[in-house]
């Protein structure tokens, strides 16, 4: 599934990191605030999903699903978020290439997280 992909397509950078606290305690609920701490960073691209790849997604319950793709790496995982600009995401899962571990591509599929507030 990821033989087609061109590296010249990974033009913007997303950091894998984990939610930390901040020090600082909500004032109305008395839990830590927390924030989310990069861990590392790689160049990235977007993967465009067919129909059978979005009705696939849709049926598993994941919606606004984005999918990035990176050069394989050994250190991203499920327990992990990703971050793109002010965009946090979570992973949901993670496809690597069939092909050589360090000329391969892994597909991660993510969606985005919403703070709700009310």
């Amino acid at each position: 599934m990821t033989k087609a992909i061109n590296p010249s397509r990974m033009t913007f950078r997303i950091s894998f990191g984990h939610d930390t606290d901040t020090g600082e305690i909500n004032p109305n609920t008395g839990t830590p605030i927390q924030q989310f701490s990069p861990d590392f960073s790689c160049w990235a691209g977007q993967w465009s999903l067919n129909v059978q790849q979005q009705l696939t997604i849709a049926g598993a319950g994941i919606t606004n699903a984005v999918v990035f793709f990176i050069r394989h790496n050994s250190a991203v995982n499920e327990t992990l978020q990703v971050q793109r600009g002010t965009d946090l995401y979570k992973i949901d899962s993670i496809s690597a290439d069939d092909g050589l571990q360090n000329e391969g591509f892994d597909l991660i599929t993510c969606h985005r997280v919403v703070t709700k507030h009310g």
